[in-house]
């Protein structure tokens, strides 16, 4: 029975520690999305190629919002997965938006003890809709995708078991419409609502 109640009791105290590196709760963010695609006026010459340049439209502002889980490890590191819903648009593009649900893994390292974590992350969007790009000159309406690829690089500053600040980019791998592919900058705070109701 003593042996018993030692093995749950050195169970429930790594339960306990492990808990302490976990955080989970809401996310927001403002972000400003523009449009990448190929520029066939630019002509890039390399070493053994040939490649058209990009071009970037004008950016718009759209509140992003979800949720997030992420597990630190006591030598630095993070893993972390945010899911949450933002809007892609251009001033260019007139109403034209593309409302999307994004879920994004990120593998991070704290930067010396400074608190500052750089975060590379790869995931997905999800469409929810097919803007019609009616007379808009850059955008022919087809080739929609239902999903994008998406890569996010990101700075974090962390205040421990009260909330995080987090900036950086996403950029979408694939075209969502024609040759079209979004690009975010963002700025954000996500709050560890498990540790602060502890």
């Amino acid at each position: 029975m003593i042996k018993r109640l030692l093995f749950l009791g050195v169970l429930l105290n790594s339960f306990l520690a492990i808990s302490q590196t976990i955080e989970f709760g809401p996310l927001v963010q403002y972000h400003r999305s523009a449009f990448i695609f190929e520029d066939r006026t630019k002509i890039i010459v390399g070493d053994d190629n040939i490649n058209y340049g990009n071009k970037t439209t004008e950016s718009d502002s759209h509140i992003g919002f979800g949720g997030y889980a992420a597990y630190y490890t006591e030598n630095t590191f993070s893993y972390a997965v945010d899911l949450f819903y933002v809007a892609t648009s251009s001033p260019n593009y007139g109403d034209n938006t593309f409302h999307s649900i994004n879920l994004i893994p990120t593998v991070g390292a704290e930067i010396g003890n400074s608190n500052l974590h750089f975060n590379l992350g790869i995931g997905a969007g999800f469409m929810l809709n097919k803007p019609s790009f009616d007379n808009v000159k850059d955008v022919q309406p087809r080739n929609y995708s239902a999903i994008d690829g998406l890569v996010k690089l990101a700075l974090q500053y962390r205040i421990k078991e009260l909330m995080s600040i987090d900036g950086g980019v996403l950029y979408g791998v694939n075209n969502v419409v024609d040759e079209q592919r979004r690009f975010h900058f963002y700025i954000g705070a996500r709050v560890p609502l498990n540790l602060l109701i502890d």
